[in-house]
């Protein structure tokens, strides 16, 4: 098994915190079964140990036990997966009530530990975002997802379209014939996020505000997406179909229009792989982090080919600029269910606070500079995370559903 250092240490953070899937388990363990395997992880879990855990300052990880859980599970391999990860259940509950205390800030004077004040009842306050998502069908009929019962919620040319148990849209074919093909879209508001399994088998997560447009039937030689926004994809391996992503997103300096002609195509294409791409319309830049697997990101003439662990960027200028040690912790925050900043500007937390907890944000007065590293649950309400931004004399009032910021 080839997994470069990224993604080595990324799976040892996530067993660590009970949140590994059990596909990473199985990466894992497969891993450390490999004649090098053991010496590789132990190396990794050395290094995690020596640095600052980024998602719980303040509680380090106890990486002897870790070590010592995922070695034993390796030699047992008739376990079951679930019983592995309930290894870490206590530990795990204990992370995540400690880690939403747990904040740094950063400006020009030296770096300060503070204090997190405990979170106050706070009335009308504002939930955090859950699974909700609209599933628009090829005749332009919708269907709201997050009000849907599990089961059939429709049927598309060979295609039915079924909301499983877990809440997740799945494709599953019916063995009839393709006589034309239909393009469905899955939409997630402010404040949503869903998971739908595409008719090839792959996964994909879609974050807030954004979109997926695809086929109810891959047909021909490849299969293409188009999305806004930002999605996760773990696309199902299928050499004869190489897997294309149309990334779509509306210019910030330009008005809208129905024409199309203010869209920034970006294009990412893939055999199959587990990738991020950040595409939203209000950020600098369009950001596809690869976390397994190859992909060739495309932009006009240009193009890159990255690798597992490297994150590419495209800004306005059209230019593609590769991170060769890309964060694939906070790239992937989102999907595992927190916010993570590292040295962010308060501005660019804020965006991602507008878009989970569906507030628009004010901005009055001039604000000093101030770079934030935390790692905050997603499922706090929104004063829990305003308690902890306060901590650097930023004032905070909200009016309704307008957030209004003061130095």
């Amino acid at each position: 098994m080839r997994l470069n250092e990224s993604r080595i240490k990324h799976l040892l953070r996530l067993f660590a915190d009970n949140k590994a899937s059990e596909g990473e388990i199985k990466d894992l363990l497969a891993l450390l079964r490999t004649e090098e395997g053991d010496k590789i992880l132990e190396t990794f879990i050395l290094q995690l140990r020596e640095e600052p855990d980024q998602s719980y300052p303040h509680v380090p990880v106890d990486w002897d036990n870790v070590w010592n859980n995922i070695h034993q599970s390796a030699l047992q391999p008739e376990r079951k997966i679930h019983s592995i990860k309930w290894l870490y259940s206590a530990a795990a509950v204990i992370l995540v009530l400690l880690s939403v205390g747990a904040f740094y800030y950063f400006n020009d004077s030296p770096t300060a530990n503070v204090a997190v004040t405990p979170v106050q009842p706070v009335e009308n306050d504002i939930q955090p975002g859950g699974e909700k998502a609209i599933l628009t069908l090829a005749n332009g009929s919708q269907i709201v997802l997050d009000d849907a019962s599990p089961g059939k919620v429709a049927e598309q040319g060979n295609a039915e379209i079924i909301k499983d148990a877990s809440g997740h849209l799945v494709y599953k074919g019916t063995g009839q014939p393709v006589n034309e093909v239909m393009y469905n879209t899955v939409s997630t508001p402010r404040g949503g996020q869903y998971k739908l399994v595409l008719p090839d088998g792959s996964g994909v997560w879609l974050n807030a505000i954004s979109s997926i447009k695809y086929p109810t039937a891959f047909t021909g030689t490849e299969r293409m997406v188009e999305i806004t926004g930002e999605a996760y994809f773990e696309v199902s391996k299928d050499a004869k179909k190489p897997f294309r992503v149309i990334v779509n997103r509306r210019s910030f300096s330009q008005p809208d229009q129905n024409d199309g002609s203010s869209e920034k195509r970006n294009e990412i294409q893939v055999l199959g792989t587990h990738f991020n791409v950040n595409a939203y319309s209000d950020e600098p830049s369009i950001k596809t982090t690869l976390v397994e697997g190859s992909v060739k990101v495309i932009n006009g003439n240009s193009s890159s080919v990255i690798k597992p662990g490297q994150q590419s960027q495209v800004g306005d200028n059209g230019k593609i600029n590769v991170i060769s040690d890309a964060n694939l912790s906070e790239a992937l925050a989102w999907k595992d269910g927190r916010f993570e900043f590292n040295d962010a500007d308060l501005k660019t937390i804020l965006r991602q606070v507008m878009r989970w907890y569906n507030v628009e944000v004010e901005y009055q007065g001039a604000l000093s500079e101030r770079y934030f590293t935390a790692a905050i649950s997603r499922n706090k309400t929104l004063s829990g995370l305003l308690n902890i931004l306060k901590q650097s004399d930023v004032d905070f009032q909200l009016n309704g559903n307008k957030l209004i910021v003061r130095p």
